[in-house]
């Protein structure tokens, strides 16, 4: 048995939100204010033992218009002379309209080796084919109409309806549960008890960001004694080991209970002979030894860390090995307690939620832990325990560990994302690819090796080579600095695979600029100078965007040939009456007088400046950077970035760059598409 689905409607970002679960992990990623913490605070609120702790402030603000709506269908629902017909229309909309905030958990289970005692008040169909039960739990008007009668009645006429419902909303909502069927949507209501019921499903365990670890001097890093002490409190009580501790513990308490006595003998003496010759009468006072081995295991037990020399206490040690060891202690501790008790069955199976557990780690323990916690799941398994895990996550490493495997790829990955109408979850399950086996392949090597951090970007720009790459930064600044405030992840993917980008950037949809080289060649695909050229070698921009090759079509390219969808193409364009072939033959024209005029050029090496031939005319530069190797290239980028700009003048951005970026920095109400 597990969860298949989890959707939440109408809350807080959330407003219309689906997430298939897998069956292991499950990566829920986005930049930040997309809804990932909304999510688990969702499941959190209604599943959670307890008075419902929602607030009107919960409701998403796209409902904030329809609780107005509602209420106009109401005024008309009273307009007098109204047919009754017609008013029992409007009373059936209203209550068809008026906002809930709603989740609705799917499960699937197996009908030959699950247990289906628990989750039968579920299960609404009799049909052999279907395997899967929900249950929708709903934050709903206890009374549809008496949310605007009570409105309408209000003392304070001068407030309006939505702050009253802010003020108000307890007393008008409530916690509703019914079996749901999907096919039909049907519902079946469940009685109040529908959190127990629901817990004998599914156990939810949580692990929050915000974890009990302190950076102060003297409470630092107590995650030892809080996560052994939790692991102890779940742990088989039967287990000869811990029936050994608790019998010494009694003994112990025997013991202590004559020494105390002893010792606190004479003050309670006194204290009997005080009330023997007043009217106050003391009670008896009588002295006893009780220990907690769950307390003593927080409390008393101090925890080190082995050294050569000297043991060293816990505080002593990083939040982030801190971190990594409270939540491995965490989650054996979930798998003990679903283990152990045996008496009555807690649930069928366990999902546990883990919010960002990057916090305090560096990439290679963040990529441990998720090692880890696999490591957990399949022991766990072994011990009987069913066992998901979400994850939300920042963490380009833990993407690269988690959300990109061998042999599921990216289905792992759920991707929040915000768009022009509501905020989406995009399920990499979904995502198409034309030259699947490959460009998976490629992608999922480069993504895993360098750059997963494109999932948590604003922007993205893909970029030529090296030299681009080195030199972005600092082109940013000079033309378009606002972007320095954005999350822009730059990487470098050449000319050759920067279109097996193309599925993957349109899916999570992500504005890129496409920094690239016009390539210019003759028929037999032999580079040549641009006004030479027949065709381009360039696939990008044959399979992408422009889809142009010929020379003379890229040449002629407008702005609007250059953009598809969020995506944009950049490559070298004719300037100062010259054409150039690649980002360094452009670099070159575009700053030809600062660099022709320097005798002798601070920060430009001596080979850099020989192979480049800056001195020589225009037409012959281009000639010259065909026999570059990529370690001049390399060279050249970095004496770019000493060359000494107050000396000897500031150096410019190629146009086809300055345009690109331009548009990159726009935002829609800017115009850009």
């Amino acid at each position: 048995m597990k969860i298949k689905n989890i959707q939440i409607n109408n809350f807080r970002l959330l407003e219309d939100v689906s997430v298939d679960l897998e069956e292991d992990i499950t990566l829920i990623i986005g930049k930040n204010n997309t809804g990932k913490t909304s999510f688990f605070e969702a499941i959190r609120l209604f599943t959670e033992e307890g008075e419902s702790k929602l607030l009107f402030e919960d409701f998403s603000q796209f409902t904030y218009q329809v609780f107005k709506d509602t209420y106009e269908v109401y005024k008309e629902s009273l307009v007098a002379g109204i047919a009754e017909d017609i008013k029992d229309q409007l009373e059936v909309k209203i209550q068809n309209e008026i906002p809930k905030i709603q989740l609705i958990i799917e499960f699937e289970y197996d009908k030959a080796t699950d247990s289906l005692i628990e989750l039968s008040e579920f299960i609404t169909d009799l049909d052999e084919s279907r395997n899967d039960a929900s249950v929708l739990i709903e934050y709903a008007a206890k009374d549809s109409l008496r949310v605007f009668q009570s409105f309408d009645n209000r003392e304070e006429k001068e407030t309006t309806l939505i702050p009253y419902l802010k003020d108000n909303i307890k007393s008008l909502y409530t916690l509703k549960c019914f079996a749901f069927d999907k096919q039909t949507g049907r519902t079946f209501p469940i009685d109040d008890s529908f959190k127990r019921k629901i817990q004998k499903v599914v156990l939810f365990e949580n692990i929050q960001a915000m974890r009990v670890l302190d950076d102060s001097k003297n409470d630092r890093n107590n995650s030892l004694s809080i996560g052994f002490s939790n692991y102890y409190s779940q742990r088989d009580k039967s287990d000869v080991n811990v029936k050994a501790l608790e019998k010494t513990l009694k003994a112990t308490s025997g013991e202590l209970k004559d020494k105390y006595n002893a010792v606190l003998k004479d003050i309670i003496t006194k204290l009997e002979n005080f009330g023997a010759k007043s009217p106050i009468t003391i009670p008896n006072i009588s002295i006893n030894s009780e220990f907690d081995s769950e307390k003593i295991m927080k409390n008393n037990i101090k925890y080190y860390y082995k050294q050569d020399e000297i043991d060293l206490p816990e505080r002593y040690n990083g939040l982030g090995y801190s971190n990594l060891i409270y939540m491995i202690l965490e989650l054996e501790s979930f798998v003990e307690k679903f283990k152990n008790n045996k008496e009555e069955k807690i649930s069928n199976f366990l999902v546990v939620l883990i919010e960002e557990p990057e916090a305090h780690m560096h990439p290679q323990m963040q990529q441990v832990f998720i090692k880890q916690a696999k490591g957990i799941i399949e022991d766990a398994a072994r011990k009987g325990v069913k066992m998901q895990l979400v994850i939300t996550s920042h963490s380009s490493h833990i993407l690269s560990e988690a959300g990109i495997d061998e042999k599921k790829g990216f289905k792992r990955i759920r991707y929040f994302t915000p768009s022009k109408e509501k905020l989406q979850a995009k399920d990499f399950n979904k995502l198409k690819i034309e030259d699947e086996k490959r460009t998976v392949r490629f992608l999922k090597q480069y993504l895993t090796l360098h750059k997963s951090d494109l999932f948590f970007a604003d922007k993205v720009i893909l970029v030529e080579g090296l030299t681009e790459r080195i030199l972005l930064p600092q082109m940013i600044k000079k033309v378009v600095p606002i972007l320095e405030s954005e999350y822009v992840s730059i990487l470098e993917v050449g000319g050759a695979y920067a279109h097996k980008f193309k599925e993957i950037l349109e899916f999570i949809e992500t504005k890129t600029l496409i920094i690239t080289d016009i390539d210019s060649s003759d028929d037999d695909g032999e580079a040549i100078p641009v006004n030479e050229g027949v065709k381009t070698t360039n696939e990008t921009l044959k399979q992408w965007v422009p889809k142009k090759e010929t020379i003379d079509e890229l040449k002629k390219c407008t702005e609007k040939d250059k953009i598809d969808g969020l995506c944009r193409i950049a490559y070298q364009k004719e300037e100062d009456g010259y054409h150039a072939r690649s980002f360094e033959d452009a670099f070159i024209n575009t700053n030809y007088n600062l660099l022709s005029e320097v005798k002798e050029i601070e920060g430009i090496s001596k080979k850099v400046k020989n192979e480049f031939s800056y001195f020589k005319v225009k037409g012959e530069v281009e000639k010259e950077l065909f026999s570059c190797d990529s370690k001049v290239k390399t060279n050249f980028a970095f004496d770019i970035l000493t060359f000494d700009e107050e000396t000897f003048g500031e150096w410019s951005v190629p146009q086809y760059i300055n345009e690109g970026l331009t548009w990159l920095a726009k935002t829609d109400s800017d115009g850009s598409n």
